[in-house]
């Protein structure tokens, strides 16, 4: 196999890079509709939407969860939450970690397919799209693209 990075020089290289950063943003603004520090609780923001989990759950053990675990504890939540989607807006944007960040984001966006798509309001096409679209970085990495992945495989 293989192991030498590939240059960047087609069209479909650079969309991917596109693709990638825009996807590390989408997972960066999810920060802005759930501030720190209190993350809009105890009734807006992130509270807001664990309680909409909770009264229309897809899948009542989940939601059981959630109010008996995550909810009591939703600062902290919170907090695991803003680290975990700040890591893995970064690690797409930058292209660093490419393949672990996407997986990440992958099983986060699973994550919210079950919490949300039984939320008045909420497509779970929406969710199925981010899946589709992390797992796509999942597979590929940062091959081909603008990446510090690439860069880093290149000095190998």
């Amino acid at each position: 196999m293989n192991t030498k990075a590939r240059p960047v020089n087609s069209l479909a290289g650079l969309a991917l890079t596109v693709l990638r950063v825009l996807l590390g943003f989408f997972w960066l603004a999810q920060q802005t509709w759930k501030p720190p520090p209190t993350f809009g609780c105890p009734s807006g923001g992130f509270c807001f939407w664990l309680d909409q989990e909770i009264q229309h759950p897809l899948i009542p053990l989940f939601a059981d969860f959630l109010r008996t675990v995550i909810r009591p504890n939703a600062i902290a939540s919170g907090w695991f939450t803003l680290l975990v989607e700040v890591a893995i807006g970064l690690a797409l944007i930058f292209g660093v970690f490419t393949r672990l960040g996407a997986l990440v984001a992958t099983l986060w966006s699973v994550n919210l397919l079950i919490g949300l798509a039984a939320v008045p309001g909420e497509s779970p096409w929406y969710y199925l799209a981010i899946i589709v679209v992390n797992l796509l970085f999942v597979v590929i990495g940062a091959s081909g693209q603008i990446s510090v992945d690439r860069a880093r495989h290149q000095r190998t």
